[in-house]
């Protein structure tokens, strides 16, 4: 089918408050195909019809959506090839299954009951780019002819990757729903914390064990994050927990507090609180902090818990600053191998003798020291 009839395919879905575009048709059509259940266009289209609940608004519209439904199951029909289907198929139904679960979470969001829900809008936003990124996955996965044996690594990545934004979604809706109550400066808890700090979603795992004081603030915090990591702190940060954010400084426009009068146990209180770290926002390095374990300290101990603060363990060399983000990450991985093209190695030999399994607990505990 030509872009314009595509395009008015995705028109009529979406006037059915459909929030999906025809890629899906498309894999529907695949689906069965490679199933061998013998469906019909007309099949696609009363199903189509059952998930939206209506057909397309508008004298003749409904005619000319089947019709366009019909073009695509025979074109589709002609061009498929059951040896090429089965190299995506598992993809397929990994991404069929992200956007059920995006359909019910997005669905939960337009709930009237969570009208006032704090970052909603923002949760949303994610949600429908999310959405968009997926469509185009699944269109790449219908043509599974024009990928290669490299380009389907790729796009195996990419779905992979995509699974962990919609794991994050769902993380945050679920903070969101059952946000902390932060304490005043004053009333936080003497604590010391056991944290597990990982950068999620990359080609290689990247984490840090660390024991902290909870007494110290987020701007505090940072710099201790930015030691056990390995980064060099040339970007902007911010944190974030709950749809709250906290920026050096504050930013009432972009409503964000201010990190420096936010003390680390009012948000890290109990075992498997979380909190994020967003550094270099241009890459996005995301970094989750979980909790392991909170130790409380009594009134006699504290004037040492303000000195505690250690690495425990960790795995995998901090990546490059500007690398790219995970992406960028993952290509410089694949220069590193022996087999990478020429033009790839060229591409990735400022980063020198980089060796990504390199962690020195004896290095980072120097750097926190000297910090300290």
């Amino acid at each position: 089918m030509d872009e314009k009839k595509l395009n008015q395919l995705n028109e009529y879905l979406k006037s059915m408050d459909l929030p999906f575009q025809y890629p899906l048709v498309e894999a529907l059509i695949r689906e069965d195909l490679a199933s061998g259940r013998g469906e019909k266009a007309a099949d696609i289209c009363t199903r189509i019809y059952n998930l939206a609940g209506s057909v397309p608004p508008g004298e003749d519209a409904s005619l000319l959506f089947e019709q366009y439904i019909f073009d695509l199951f025979r074109e589709q029909t002609e061009n498929f090839d059951k040896d090429d289907d089965e190299l995506v198929a598992p993809m397929r139904g990994r991404l069929m299954t992200l956007l059920d679960r995006w359909t019910q979470l997005s669905d939960f969001l337009a709930e009237e009951k969570q009208a006032g829900l704090k970052g909603r809008e923002e949760v949303q936003r994610e949600l429908d780019e999310l959405l968009t990124f997926s469509n185009g996955l699944l269109d790449r996965v219908n043509h599974p002819a024009d990928e290669t044996g490299e380009s389907l690594g790729e796009l195996d990545f990419l779905i992979q990757q995509s699974e962990e934004v919609l794991i994050r979604i769902m993380e945050k809706i679920d903070e969101l729903l059952h946000p902390p109550v932060e304490k005043e400066a004053a009333d936080a808890p003497d604590t010391v914390l056991t944290l597990k700090v990982s950068i999620p979603g990359l080609a290689r795992p990247v984490w840090r064990r660390i024991r902290v004081s909870g007494q110290i603030t987020l701007s505090q915090f940072h710099y201790v994050l930015q030691k056990t990591m390995g980064w060099w702190d040339l970007y902007g940060h911010q944190f974030e927990q709950a749809g709250r954010f906290w920026t050096p400084g504050g930013d009432e426009e972009k409503k964000s507090e201010d990190e420096g009068r936010c003390v680390l146990s009012s948000l890290l209180e109990e075992e498997d609180d979380l909190l994020h770290y967003h550094y270099d926002l241009s890459e996005d390095w995301h970094h989750k902090i979980y909790v392991e374990g909170v130790e409380e300290l009594s009134a006699a101990k504290d004037e040492s818990a303000s000195y505690v603060l250690e690495c425990l363990a960790g795995e995998g060399a901090c990546p490059p600053e500007d690398c790219g983000g995970p992406e960028g990450y993952r290509m410089l991985l694949a220069s590193l191998k022996e087999d990478a093209s020429e033009d790839l190695k060229d591409d990735f030999a400022w980063v020198g003798d980089y060796d990504p399994e390199g962690f020195s607990l004896e290095g980072v505990n120097k750097e926190l020291k000297a910090l300290l």
